[in-house]
């Protein structure tokens, strides 16, 4: 557990809660037993919920897995009262961490502390919300990398790539959308919990413009990536059209050769070989001419 205090406000972050941490909140905080048995174990879906005292948040941040190479929303869980922050997550959360260490830093501790823990939550939001943004500079780079690729001739070998980023964008998505929800509700909120803070309501209105940014740039990249695939798969058709063109004008070619030199193989007493002194170069012949008539053929028919 770690906690700052500045201004009569306090911020607490709780990593991988157990029974000692509930209980702690069970007994400084008047938190119904309903919000307390939410935070273990994690919830299935995102919330504001408001009580007298309290507010209620759950909600997800959008965590880069290197290892799977996609998006993973993590849980986050936010109480809320008049005069604390509460945060508690089961996994590492990089901008909490980070939020911690400019907190105590002069300055930027008075300004994130120094009006209502409505002030607070929007600091500790902000942070988030850039680190979405972030988390979104991998995919540019993927999507450049992908572009080359397509056009250095190794379209079949892109079609993993694009799938990869793809699912990435998606997932990043379906994490960071309930964002919006959440952000909303929290200006709702101030007309009851903060009691009509015209203050507050230009700090919320500003994290949905900041949230707005993050998701129109996860929009675009997803549009990128469509048609980057699209691209991708167009020439991929074009290259295997050529190849099935190739083969195809071949077997036309060498189809009507294979049955004349089939044919003049034909041991009867009518075949017009049999017998002469020279019939296999007479049957070669016969077959350089059928693949000459046929190359012919399909030049004036511009077919080649």
């Amino acid at each position: 557990m770690k906690q700052i205090t500045e201004n009569s406000l306090t911020w607490v972050d709780i990593e991988k809660p157990d029974q000692k941490d509930i209980d702690w909140l069970k007994n400084n905080f008047n938190f119904h037993k309903l919000t307390l048995e939410e935070l273990i174990p994690a919830s299935s879906r995102e919330k504001v919920e408001q009580f007298p005292e309290y507010l209620f948040l759950v909600m997800y941040v959008p965590i880069f897995n290197e290892k799977k190479r996609t998006t993973k929303p993590t849980e986050l869980d936010v109480l809320i009262t008049k005069d604390h922050v509460i945060t508690i997550h089961n996994e590492p959360i990089e901008p909490l961490g980070s939020f911690l260490k400019k907190c105590k830093i002069n300055g930027i501790r008075e300004d994130c502390f120094g009006k209502t823990s409505g002030h607070l939550i929007y600091y500790l939001m902000e942070d988030l919300l850039s680190f979405a943004a972030r988390q979104l500079v991998h995919v540019a780079k993927n999507i450049e990398r992908i572009e080359d690729g397509i056009f250095k001739n190794i379209e079949r070998d892109m079609i993993k790539e694009i799938s990869f980023v793809k699912r990435d964008v998606l997932d990043f998505r379906i994490a960071v959308k309930p964002m919006h929800r959440i952000l909303v509700s929290l200006g709702e909120k101030n007309k009851t919990f903060w009691i009509e803070n015209d203050d507050l309501n230009l700090y919320f209105n500003d994290l949905i413009g900041d949230y707005e940014r993050v998701w129109s740039e996860a929009d675009n990249y997803m549009e990128t990536i469509n048609a980057l695939e699209a691209t991708n798969t167009n020439l991929l058709n074009d290259k295997t059209n050529a190849i099935v063109k190739t083969f195809t004008i071949l077997s036309f070619i060498t189809f009507p050769t294979m049955l004349i030199i089939t044919l003049l193989q034909v041991d009867t007493v009518t075949n017009p070989v049999r017998n002469l002194p020279f019939d296999f170069w007479v049957i070669v012949g016969f077959a350089i001419l059928t693949v000459l008539g046929m190359w012919l053929y399909f030049k004036t028919r511009k077919w080649l």
